[in-house]
């Protein structure tokens, strides 16, 4: 949930697929003392039944949409929900960078909690670059005193190139404002370096 938004005076309508990310949303704003519409809700089917200004799809959600299908269907959702000349932000990965500087066994996190639990996070990842999907496995430890508990997930995520991006979004009835290489507004992209492709575009 974006509270500097709502302390800036937008009125924001804000859905997740996971419960989890949606509670997380409701405690900040409980906390802001702010009031926003936070509900469940699949970004593939969505139907709110009015449009807005701008529509942000942020923390690399796009991504893990692989089939032709659902991403059609997700953009045609996206531009349903926009005004004529409606801004929408895309926010995803950067696997330009990534595929040039593979980082796919690492420790992504490393934390010790004040009660004493460790918690590690292993990314083990690999790319098939011919059908652009980036395998992301996580192997997650929890050592608590002497108990160790191990747990797996893995997700594919879709690996988009700036031109392919641009040209699903010109296709869905759009047309691209600027490229940034993360959420500050105007980071300028660079497909070596850039943690983020942030597409930013206007619905025609």
């Amino acid at each position: 949930m974006d509270v500097p938004l709502l302390a800036r005076g937008y009125h924001i309508v804000g859905r997740d697929l996971s419960p989890a990310m949606v509670a997380h949303a409701r405690r900040a704003l409980r906390s802001s003392r702010r009031r926003a519409d936070v509900r469940r809700a699949d970004m593939r089917t969505l139907d709110l039944g009015r449009t807005f200004d701008a529509v942000l799809c942020l923390g690399t959600a796009f991504n893990y949409l692989v089939e032709p299908t659902e991403i059609r269907a997700t953009v045609g959702v996206f531009k349903k929900h926009l005004h004529p000349r409606g801004i929408l932000i895309l926010d995803l990965t950067n696997f330009e960078a990534w595929i040039r500087n593979p980082m796919n066994a690492r420790a992504e996190v490393d934390e010790t909690f004040p009660d004493g639990v460790r918690v590690t996070v292993f990314g083990l990842n690999d790319q098939d670059l011919r059908r652009r999907i980036h395998s992301a496995r996580f192997i997650t430890a929890v050592k608590r005193g002497r108990r160790l508990d191990l747990r797996f997930s893995e997700a594919p995520l879709r690996i988009w190139r700036k031109e392919d991006l641009g040209g699903l979004l010109r296709r869905s009835g759009f047309s691209i404002l600027g490229w940034w290489g993360d959420l500050r507004i105007g980071r300028s992209y660079d497909p070596r370096t850039s943690s983020r492709l942030v597409a930013v575009a206007v619905r025609r």
